[in-house]
Parts: structure tokens; C-alpha cells; sequence
């Protein structure tokens, strides 16, 4: 950033037209002190040559110092000094004629003879500003150093004119002993490389710290640093050495264009540095409107309007590292912390670099020339303090992080023994509940094994009474006339009574067995015609009334399946007594039965004309146990179409259950048809 404040003029004694003489030692050794023998003439008008100065003498009047500072004028400023050769030289002297800073727009020299010199053509002229081509006779490429050679006996007179259109006018004279400048050189060189070597690092760094801390003033620092380097390759010469050694507007441009961009990085690179946007929303707007004044800057720049945009910009700039300071200040005395201490540091010193250079550079206060160069001191130590801080930062993220991942493994750890001790406790459960459910099992299987052996004994008790009255209702039938018509009917009921006794133990029997969990289905070949047939003819005992009608297609009458022939003539006969069982509320006594063949699979269909099923429980009624919700009138337990589901399921099968559109319901099992001749 760059810190502008509105210029005063130079303070000048009254005219003279005497030339003050600077005697020069015969030994001379570093530099040779211009204060006090250096006279200046200050003119608006930029047309004014030489020729014209010489004519006017009495413009002139002494400074008490070597160097002007005029801040952001159009005014031509004119030097004049004399040097004598030492009277005991008996050769020519060589010094060397320093102008600095490097950054004048227009610069030229004119060295005559003392007595000799009376119009321009008598003074050799030497064009040395940043808008003219490189001369080839400096000593210095990249800096305005002239030799000047001084003959015995003779006084030599040097006019100096500079002029600065964009920018400040300031102009420091000095002279040089060549071996001094030599040496001087060497150490400039090395510390302005040291100078520009640790910028680059801190440049790079930036980027590292952007790598692993995705935070976008990382960015905005690394461009400040980018647009200070920037600034000083320019005002250093060294962009005039390598870029625009033709002359032109190009390095004013540079140096002016990223002091601007400077401002505007460092601005945002403040703001979040300080985390203003959070904790000082109002001076993080503040941060933002400086960052469009540096960029209004720009354009100001290549406007060629820059000297009248600075005067207002000045006080903005100002304000902005005043409160840097001061929340800077804030934080370490809140916190005692390292990272905050770096920080006031970093911009008490960046406050300090602009107040001291800018009030050297525009006139402000007395202060020899080389404090112009302090900025460059406080810029570097300014970043290298603001990344030590940001690494503190990352220091102190990084352990952070690690406190953080060390308490979430304590947690996962903690976690993780608890979670044993819950499965412990839950296997525990288990273990019980297992218990618990083999003693239920047992118990369920003592009780159906027991029921079997139940249906077994009454089986087996009824059956043979029930044969020996069906035996002696034969013979009384024999004894009976044939015209006994009455009697005869009356036997034959007695007989049917007896038959579908027998055939409700029979089926009971056998759904006892089947309703076992450890029985399994003994699969024979089995013609789906005759199962069929078979099943309805006993289920015409258990259902008189009810009158089921068959059709079997050509196709089935041949078709063969794998089956447990009791199994599923008991399915059959569930579904046939649920038909007729739901159909009865209704008064159908109609049943009917449908076997035909689908590619390579039996379809056996039972309808009815009945209740039908109420919407959503058609997949909850095959389940044990599960009776609809409109069948509570009709007497059930709810284990039919299950025990069908488990039959249709052990025979490979499957079985499909649904409402038809005109009323009633549709079962309909479906089986693998068997090739007899592949088996």
C-alpha cells in the first residue's frame, strides 16, 4: 500500500544570482555533502529551457539541504551547484553525480565550464528520466548515476531539470567517489536481492498456506506482496533495465498501477486477517471501499489523472491502517496471545513505513532522503511478521485438530466399549429369549405331536363303531322290503352321516400331521385329473349342499405333476370349504373348479361367489392365524389358506389369492408339470 499526502512547496531563501562553489578534496572518499551548495528554481511553465534559466539567474534561491520534495505537482524543478577541483590536483578528478529516486518522469543534466558557459550549446546535455531512452554514457544502467570529470583549475557548473507528470516530484543530489559507489553498489545489490529473494518466499509460502487452509486472504496477501515487489522493480530502475529501456509511460504505469493493486489486496487481506467481517462488519465495509478506491486507482492511472485522485485517496488509506493498528492493538491486549502480538506488530510497523516514507517523500516533514527507503524495510518485516502470525495460526488449527481427532478416538473408544457391552447384554438377551423360544417350541411340538396322537386315537376309537353300525344299517337294509321306501331313505341318510364322519376325521387327521413344522412332503408322480377328482369327492361328503362344479381341460387330463397326494388333496379340500364357507352369507352354494395347463405349469382355479376380500389383507390372510375383517360373522380360526400357502410352498409352487371384478373370490394354485417320460 502507499500512503498519499497533499505536497507543500520546497521552503527557498531569497534570490541569487551567485553560484555557490563546492570545493572537492585531492583524496576523496565516500560521498561528498551537497547540503548548502545547492540552489533550486521552481517553474510552472514546462516549456522553459536552459537557455531561459541562464537568463534569469535571480530565480534561483539556496535550500540548506541536498534534495526537494514537492509532493504531486507539474512544476519543472531547476538545481544549480558548482564544484571546484582541489588547488593542489594536478590531474583531472573523477566523481560520480547521483540523482535519486529513479522514478522521475524527466530528468536532465546539463554540466558546463564556470565563465565559459553562457548558452545552452556551451553545456553538454545528458537525458537520464524514466520517459526517455536509456542512455548508454551513464555509469549505471539501471540507476541515473553521470561521471563527471574535473579539470585543474577549472570550476564546473551542473543545472539539473526534473519534472514528474503523474507522480511525486522529489529529486536528491549527491556525490560520489567512484571506488565508494562501487562498494556502495555491491551492498545495494545484495540487499535489494535479499530484499527481493525474501519476498518471493513470502510469496510462496502464502500459496503453501492457501494449499492446506483453504482461506481466500492467503490470496489476497499473496498479491499485496506481489503488487509491493512490483512497485520497487519499478521505482528501482530495474523495469526500465529489463522492460522499457526505450522510455514511455511504461513504468509509470507499473509502479503507480501496483501501488493501486496493493492497496486494494492489502485492504482484503486485512480484512480477513482480522476476521473483520464477523466480529467489525462496519470496518470490514470500510476494508471493501478501500479495496474499490485502490482499483479506481488503477484506472485513475492509465487515465494519466492519478495526481488528482491521490489527494483524495490519502486520507481513506490512512484511516485504514490507523484502525488495522488499533484492532490489532485490541486483540493482543484482550488475549496475551502470539498470534495476535504478530499482528500489531506487523501493521505498527506498516503504520510507522507509510508515515515516515510519505512524509520524506512529499515534503511533510525534514527527513534525509534515504528515509524514503524505509517502506521497503517495514514492507518485508510487515509480511514476514503477518505469515509467522499465520503460521501460529496454522500452528494452533493443526493442534486443534489433533485435540479434536484425539477426543473423537477417546469417544469412538468409549463408543466402541459400550457398544461391546451392548452386544454382551443384547447376546445375553438372545441367549434368553432363544431359551425361552426352544422351550415354547418344544412345548408347541409336545402339543401337536400330542394332537396327532390324539386325532390318532379317536381315529382309530370311532372308526371301528362307526363300521360296525354301518355294517348292521346294511343288514337291516337287506331285511327291508323293496317297497319300503321311507325306511330305505331314512338308512341311506344314516349311511351318509356315518361316511362324512369318517371323512372329518380323515381330513383332521391328516391337517394335524401336516400342521407339524418337521413334516415333509413325500413327492410322487400324480395325475393332476385324478387329485383332483379325488379331493372333490371327498369334500362333497364334508359339504353337502354345496354343489362344485369341475372342468378340466384335454391338456390337464394328461398332465402329470410331483406331489404329496394327501398334502394337497387336503389343500384342495381348505379351499373348497372356504369357498363354500364364505359364499353360504350370501346364499350361493356354487363352487367352481378349473384345471387347465400354462406353458409348462398346472393351474388349478377355485371361485366362488361369495364375501371376497376386503382391499389390503389379501397378502395378510395367508399368514397363521389371520382371518379378514369382514369374516367375523363366519365361524374360523384362520389357519386354512395358510396350511395351503405352506403345502403350494413345499411342492415348488405357488399360490395366488384375489377379488374378482364380478364379485367373489379367486384361489388358484399353481405347480411344475412333470415329464414322466424324462423321470
Amino acid at each position: 500500500m502507499a500512503l498519499i499526502f497533499n505536497a507543500v512547496v520546497v521552503r527557498a531563501d531569497s534570490g541569487s544570482s551567485e553560484i555557490r562553489v563546492r570545493d572537492v578534496p585531492l583524496e576523496m572518499s565516500g560521498s561528498l555533502p551537497l547540503d548548502g551548495y545547492i540552489d533550486v528554481a521552481l517553474v510552472q511553465d514546462s516549456s522553459v529551457t536552459l537557455q531561459d534559466i541562464l537568463r534569469q539567474p535571480i530565480l534561483f534561491s539556496p535550500i540548506a539541504r541536498h534534495d526537494i520534495n514537492l509532493g504531486f505537482v507539474q512544476t519543472s524543478a531547476w538545481m544549480r551547484f558548482a564544484l571546484a577541483p582541489s588547488p593542489q590536483a594536478k590531474h583531472p578528478q573523477n566523481l560520480l553525480l547521483s540523482l535519486t529516486p529513479n522514478f522521475t518522469d524527466e530528468l536532465e543534466v546539463y554540466v558546463g565550464l564556470q565563465g565559459k558557459s553562457k548558452n545552452t550549446d556551451d553545456f553538454n546535455r545528458y537525458e537520464m528520466g524514466d520517459h526517455s531512452p536509456r542512455s548508454q554514457v551513464h555509469f549505471n544502467t539501471s540507476a541515473n548515476i553521470l561521471p563527471l570529470e574535473l579539470q585543474p583549475g577549472e570550476t564546473t557548473v551542473v543545472y539539473i531539470r526534473a519534472r514528474n507528470q503523474d507522480a511525486s516530484l522529489n529529486v536528491s543530489a549527491e556525490l560520489l567517489s567512484p571506488s565508494d559507489y562501487e562498494y556502495r553498489s555491491i551492498i545495494q545489490n545484495i540487499v535489494r536481492g535479499m530484499w527481493f529473494g525474501g519476498m518471493g518466499i513470502l510469496l510462496v509460502i502464502q500459496f503453501l498456506f492457501f494449499y492446506f487452509d483453504r482461506k481466500i486472504f492467503y490470496l489476497f496477501l499473496a498479491l499485496d506482496i506481489l503488487a509491493v515487489s512490483s512497485t520497487y522493480f519499478g521505482s528501482l530502475g530495474l523495469a526500465r533495465l529489463l522492460f522499457f529501456s526505450e522510455g514511455g509511460l511504461g513504468n509509470d504505469y507499473l509502479t503507480s498501477s501496483s501501488s493501486w493493486l496493493g492497496l486494494a489486496a492489502g485492504a482484503l487481506s486485512i480484512a480477513g486477517i482480522l476476521e473483520l467481517r464477523h466480529r467489525y462488519p462496519r470496518l470490514d465495509l470500510y476494508c471493501r471501499f478501500t479495496a474499490i478506491t485502490g482499483f479506481v486507482g488503477v484506472t485513475c492511472v492509465f487515465a494519466g489523472v492519478n495526481r488528482y485522485f491521490v489527494t483524495v485517496a490519502g486520507p481513506v488509506i490512512l484511516v485504514l491502517t490507523t484502525l488495522a493498528v488499533i484492532v490489532a492493538f485490541l486483540d493482543f491486549y484482550r488475549s496475551r496471545d502470539a498470534q495476535q502480538g504478530l499482528n500489531f506488530a506487523a501493521f505498527g510497523l506498516l503504520w510507522a513505513g507509510l508515515i515516515v516514507t510519505n512524509s520524506q517523500r512529499y515534503g511533510i516533514l525534514p527527513l534525509p532522503g534515504w528515509v524514503a527507503s524505509s517502506y521497503a524495510a517495514t514492507s518485508i518485516m510487515h509480511f514476514t511478521l503477518l505469515t509467522g502470525s499465520l503460521a501460529v495460526r496454522l500452528r494452533k488449527a493443526e493442534a486443534a485438530t489433533r485435540e479434536a481427532d484425539r477426543r473423537a478416538l477417546l469417544a469412538a473408544n468409549v463408543a466402541e466399549h459400550r457398544a461391546n457391552d451392548l452386544v454382551r447384554e443384547r447376546t445375553q438377551e438372545l441367549e434368553a429369549a432363544k431359551r425361552v423360544a426352544e422351550v415354547a417350541l418344544y412345548a408347541e411340538l409336545q402339543a401337536q405331536e400330542q394332537q396327532v396322537r390324539f386325532m390318532e386315537v379317536i381315529s382309530h376309537q370311532y372308526r371301528t363303531p362307526l363300521g360296525v353300525i354301518r355294517t348292521n344299517l346294511e343288514s337291516i337294509r337287506l331285511t327291508l322290503p323293496k317297497s319300503d321306501g321311507s325306511n330305505r331313505e331314512r338308512l341311506n341318510r344314516a349311511n351318509g352321516g356315518i361316511m362324512r364322519l369318517v371323512e372329518v376325521l380323515e381330513v383332521n387327521l391328516t391337517r394335524s400331521k401336516i400342521q407339524g413344522p418337521s413334516y415333509q412332503p413325500n413327492l410322487v408322480d400324480t395325475s393332476v385329473a385324478d387329485l383332483t377328482e379325488a379331493a372333490l369327492s371327498d369334500a362333497s361328503d364334508l359339504l353337502p349342499g354345496t354343489k362344485i362344479n369341475l372342468a378340466v381341460s384335454v391338456e390337464a387330463r394328461r398332465a402329470w405333476i410331483l406331489a404329496d397326494k394327501e398334502m394337497l388333496r387336503l389343500a384342495i379340500i381348505n379351499l373348497l370349504e372356504n369357498a363354500a364357507k364364505f359364499s353360504a352369507p350370501l346364499g350361493s352354494t356354487k363352487v367352481e373348479v378349473a384345471v387347465f395347463c400354462v406353458r409348462d405349469e398346472v393351474h388349478l382355479k377355485i371361485t366362488d361367489d361369495g364375501i371376497g376380500i376386503q382391499d389390503g389383507q389379501i397378502n395378510d390372510l395367508v399368514k397363521h392365524s389371520v382371518r379378514g375383517s369382514n369374516s367375523a360373522h363366519v365361524e374360523g380360526k384362520g389357519i386354512g389358506l395358510s396350511l395351503v400357502k405352506r403345502a403350494v410352498d413345499a411342492h415348488g409352487g405357488q399360490f395366488l389369492i384375489r377379488n374378482r371384478s364380478e364379485g367373489g373370490a379367486e384361489a388358484t394354485i399353481v405347480l411344475p408339470k412333470f415329464n414322466r417320460l424324462a423321470d
